[in-house]
């Protein structure tokens, strides 16, 4: 059995792999496909992990406790110093609900399943709203984790109890793998789950673990052929310069970037190998994890403080200097501070688990859950005349608190006259408004909303939100009220088609439908706008407030369901001012296309005269 040394090449290899992560997430003009640095990492991780399990297993003094120690301490520590400044950090910078899906992120992150819980939100990885998240990147320590998890009980399986050849049986795993990310990712309803689930990304980590097992048996010899290890330099550059969208990703187009790396961890004595052993590259090879856990969060934070408009935001050069000395700093002190010293402690056994992740991880975990709890800790922002959750929030989380709305009550709630509150998130912005109208029309709101659900979102959510709002028409409501954000997809015929049915539906089982304007899109967030204000950082605002698709979007849907039967309603038809973003010092919007609670209680008041007749007409 050959012993594993220490290899300095690989940790140059780590260098590259945190760089070109580090200059993609940085402006990804810089390096067109610096994320695939993240399948670096795992071929290496899954390269010399199967390495130590599988040589200790055939030396029979394998055991999960002194593995997961050294697991925990290579790995936890700088992980929770991380978490721990992210979340001081984004108490001070982010608004309520934004910490608060910090908080979950937290929470995901410790109990590593943040990779599940980003692929379940709205959005994927490439997303502009995603380059805010500022635990984002925890999604690939939780893979190689839950990597961690499986990979020992897989080869002690294979190796006492069923004889078969274990390299054969991990390259059909990998095979698999790739050909399963090859699929979901080639669906628009798994493309976002593709990119975080482990079984999907196993692959690349498998081929790591293949050449692995192939060294530690001495199956396979170390090349030193210069000429193989350039064209594997030569792929990995083209990979990380020219790969784009036209690839499936991921799928066996990571191999592109996994074989490369494979084939230089297998080479020895060239002169890449020679390059890598550098001593500078080495070095920042020994920093690359603290690299890697620091650069994301201190480029989403940046990015969350500057962009007050929708989409990515390119940082101003001067600013990813910045951001540059902000994470190598940061880099260092973690290395320095905590990384090195905490994982040269000679301290094993239970003894080690629970020091080094019961007892922080417990703490940790408290402090994530008051966050979401309190839903983001909205007092810290509250002042004398404005209450945080109303002006940075599109509904009131004390009045409807679940993500998923089924039947959120509002109005008269004992008058048998129910009004059916329909839709996705605009639904929510409007619940404000109407549960006023209804109760001063004597009416019972009931509304079946949530963010996220729009009229072509295919999900387990918002399928049950659907099939509950179509049995509550089985009804008959004295009136259906539909509202969806109409300025994406109001030229889309699936869209549009879906919109028909719903429609149709509604205006078959109720005494009346009336659809909703979408208000007037804004060209920034005002939200945003205000927390550059409180931060001392003074944010441009364009000239332009309101977008040049307004009202265009509400035009073509109102002469459509018109024509379907139904109403269409603009409350801001009669308002003077629709680029009105203020009342007093309440701001109206929480973003760019949703009202605020404070924007719901306006609205209510420029329309009080004639809004119960709108309910009762």
């Amino acid at each position: 059995m050959n012993s594993m040394q220490y290899r300095k090449d690989i940790d140059g290899l780590r260098a590259i792999a945190v760089l070109a992560v580090l200059l993609f997430h940085l402006d990804p003009r810089y390096l067109n496909a610096g994320y695939l640095g993240v399948d670096v990492f795992f071929v290496i991780s899954g390269y010399l992990i199967t390495r130590i399990v599988y040589t200790e297993l055939m030396e029979k003094r394998y055991t999960f406790t002194n593995f997961y120690v050294r697991r925990s301490k290579r790995i936890l520590p700088p992980l929770y110093f991380m978490a721990i400044l992210t979340m001081i950090a984004a108490y001070f910078i982010l608004l309520p609900y934004d910490f608060f899906k910090t908080g979950i992120s937290i929470l995901g992150a410790i109990l590593f399943v943040s990779n599940m819980q980003f692929a379940l939100r709205t959005g994927d990885y490439f997303s502009s709203d995603s380059s805010e998240w500022p635990m984002l990147h925890t999604w690939s320590l939780s893979v190689e984790e839950q990597y961690y998890f499986i990979l020992p009980i897989v080869l002690i399986i294979f190796i006492r109890f069923i004889k078969v050849n274990l390299t054969v049986v991990l390259i059909v795993l990998a095979l698999a793998s790739f050909a399963l990310a090859q699929y979901m990712s080639g669906q628009s309803n798994f493309a976002g789950l593709s990119y975080y689930f482990l079984l999907t990304r196993m692959g690349e980590l498998l081929v790591g673990s293949v050449l692995a097992i192939a060294h530690a048996k001495g199956s396979l010899e170390r090349t030193d052929s210069s000429i193989v290890t350039t064209m594997a330099v030569v792929v990995l550059a083209a990979t990380l310069l020219f790969f784009d969208k036209q690839f499936v990703f991921p799928g066996f187009s990571a191999m592109l970037a996994c074989i490369p790396i494979a084939l230089i961890i297998h080479s020895k004595d060239t002169w890449v190998n020679r390059a890598l052993e550098n001593g500078v590259v080495v070095w920042i090879g020994l920093l690359s994890y603290s690299l890697y856990l620091f650069h994301w969060p201190v480029l989403a934070l940046a990015r969350y403080i500057l962009n007050t408009t929708e989409g990515y935001l390119h940082l101003p050069l001067t600013v990813q200097l910045i951001c540059l000395a902000l994470i190598f700093g940061l880099s260092l002190l973690s290395y320095y501070a905590v990384e090195r010293p905490l994982r040269r402690l000679n301290v094993t056994g239970i003894k080690a688990l629970i020091w080094y992740f019961a007892i922080p991880s417990a703490a940790l975990v408290l402090l994530a859950a008051g966050v979401v709890v309190t839903k983001g800790l909205p007092n810290r922002l509250t002042t004398d005349t404005v209450d945080t959750m109303l002006q940075y929030s599109h509904i009131d989380r004390a009045v409807c608190p679940s993500l998923v709305n089924l039947g959120c009550d509002g109005g008269d709630i004992d008058s048998d006259k129910e009004v059916v509150l329909l839709g996705n998130s605009h639904s929510e912005h409007y619940f404000e408004l109407f549960s006023r109208l209804a109760e001063d029309a004597g009416m019972h709101l009931k509304m079946w909303g949530t963010g996220g659900c729009g009229l072509k979102t295919e999900s387990s959510k918002c399928d049950g939100l659907r099939k509950s709002y179509t049995e509550k028409l089985q009804q008959e409501p004295e009136l259906t009220i539909i509202a969806f954000r109409w300025d994406l997809d109001y030229q889309d015929a699936l869209y549009l088609s879906r919109l028909d049915d719903l429609v149709n539906l509604a205006v078959e089982k109720s005494k009346r439908v009336v659809v909703m304007a979408q208000p007037p899109l804004l060209t920034f967030s005002p939200a945003k706008i205000a927390n550059c204000d409180r931060l001392g950082v003074h944010c441009l605002t364009p000239e332009q407030h309101v977008s040049e698709l307004y009202p265009v979007y509400n035009d073509t849907i109102e002469a459509r369901v018109n024509a379907l039967g139904a109403e269409f309603f603009d409350p801001y038809k009669n308002i003077e001012d629709v680029t009105q973003l203020y009342d007093d010092d309440r701001i109206l919007y929480s973003d760019m296309d949703h009202l605020s609670v404070y924007g719901g209680r306006w609205l209510h008041q420029q329309m009080a005269e004639r809004g119960a007749e709108l309910l009762q007409r």
